[in-house]
């Protein structure tokens, strides 16, 4: 069927598929299946109730991974082991090299209170305060205001890692979209049509119309089409529970489910300033501690260039470059968050009133307006062929009123007894 078929771009009946496969019915009924299901594709109806089968000419795979896809799944294996070893490097190296800095600046330090018999400019220096950075014990002569803690304390190695990194991202169950579209089927009696994955997912009709073929034949459905030509696919195996003898109620739509904005780093602002000083503090110290040990102690320290001014300058900037690059990759990513969000919205509010309705009232953002410019056909929507009675543009959304009257139909007509599984007459238990 698949050799039959390859390279037709046009809608087929069974009838077209068995006489350019030469299979027989049955055969050819399996092979429609097993091809709606691994390949794109979409069903329609016709107003006799023929089904209409159209495949995407060069047979794509569902499960195919585009080439941007991929590439961004080998940058994110990339990624992962940078960070790895460049977490690894932050705790050796940010931490060697600031105590190397700081027993040089005391060295020197000292060494110029001896000369001068006076250790008033050994104490201006502050470097108490950088031990309590880390939460060390500079000594019994310090003191350090005690505060109660209501939450326990990060530490502050993961504090650095997500100043650098981001915060560790929350567990995602991968099954999350597929458990809420079963939970809608279920719901919503064993019958969906395309429409209610566009208001459950934000899809559009077109993707929706793929996704719905997929679940047919991933989740046992069958395609059954209405009167007037509307394609619902109904999964009476889906609605069946042992427990369950009320109908639950079915998920939130998109737009009640808006994409939140995640933190670029979790940290207190407080604590990023202190990180920020401390890195700023290596980054600067081979320009500063370094010429000025040399200058005090008498020594060349030229053979240890290298180490002691270009492995920290370059260090530190790499530090610095990396939450930089999240910054800028977190507002583009902003960007599009916002047009989904968008998306979503406009969605809820077409899926909130019936019959023709004004631009004003679908759209009353800018955003909103464009967006439902740009994405006006592919959710079933079209200008109305009369504007209201001061000549404003109204929009209706047929495909969305045909599919969910279609529904309600049949939804209503669903025997309450495709829930039931029957009575037990063998158990193990017994």
């Amino acid at each position: 069927m698949l050799t039959a078929l390859r390279g037709r771009g046009a809608k087929l009946t069974r009838g077209d598929a068995i006489a350019a496969s030469g299979l027989p019915e049955d055969e050819a009924g399996r092979a429609l299946t097993v091809l709606l299901k691994e390949y794109r594709s979409h069903l329609s109806a016709t107003e006799t109730g023929e089904l209409l089968y159209e495949f995407d000419p060069a047979f794509a795979r569902r499960d195919a991974v585009p080439f941007r896809e991929r590439a961004a799944a080998v940058a994110d294996k990339l990624w992962r082991g940078f960070s790895f070893l460049f977490k690894i490097a932050i705790v050796a190296t940010l931490v060697g090299y600031f105590a190397l800095f700081v027993a040089m600046m005391v060295a020197f330090m000292f060494a110029r209170s001896n000369s001068s018999d006076s250790d008033d400019d050994g104490g201006g220096f502050g470097i108490g305060p950088m031990f309590w950075f880390w939460g060390l014990d500079p000594g019994p002569g310090s003191r350090r205001p005690a505060r109660a803690r209501t939450t326990p304390r990060v530490p502050f190695y993961k504090r650095v890692f997500a100043f650098v990194f981001g915060p560790p991202a929350p567990k995602v169950d991968p099954l999350e979209d597929e458990k809420r579209i079963v939970a809608t089927i279920r719901a919503e009696r064993g019958r969906i049509a395309p429409v209610d994955l566009v208001r459950l997912m934000g899809w559009s009709f077109p993707h929706a119309e793929e996704e719905a073929t997929r679940l047919m034949v991933d989740y046992g459905g069958e395609p059954e089409i209405t009167d007037d030509g509307v394609v619902v696919y109904v999964f009476k195996g889906l609605r069946m529970s042992a427990g369950e003898r009320t109908e639950l109620a079915a998920p939130g739509s998109a737009a009640e489910r808006l994409e939140p904005t995640p933190p670029l780093t979790g940290n207190e602002p407080g604590t990023n300033a202190l990180i920020y000083a401390f890195n700023a503090f290596n980054l600067l110290a081979p320009l500063w501690i370094v010429p000025a040990f040399e200058a005090r102690m008498h020594v060349s320290l030229a053979s240890w260039q290298f180490l002691l001014v270009s492995f920290p300058i370059a260090f530190s900037s790499l530090f610095f470059a990396v939450p930089f690059g999240r910054w800028v990759k977190a507002r583009i990513e902003a960007r599009a968050r916002r047009a989904r969000n968008d998306r979503r919205l406009l969605i809820g509010r077409i899926f909130g009133g019936t019959g023709a309705r004004l631009r004003e009232d679908l759209a009353p953002t800018p955003a909103l307006a464009a967006m439902l410019d740009r994405e006006l056909i592919s959710l079933g929507g079209d200008v109305a062929a009369e504007p209201d009675a001061r000549g404003r543009v109204r929009y209706t959304f047929p495909r969305i009123e045909q599919e969910t009257a279609a529904l309600a139909r049949l939804r209503a007509a669903a025997p309450a007894a495709e829930r039931d599984a029957g009575a037990v007459v063998f158990s193990s238990a017994d």
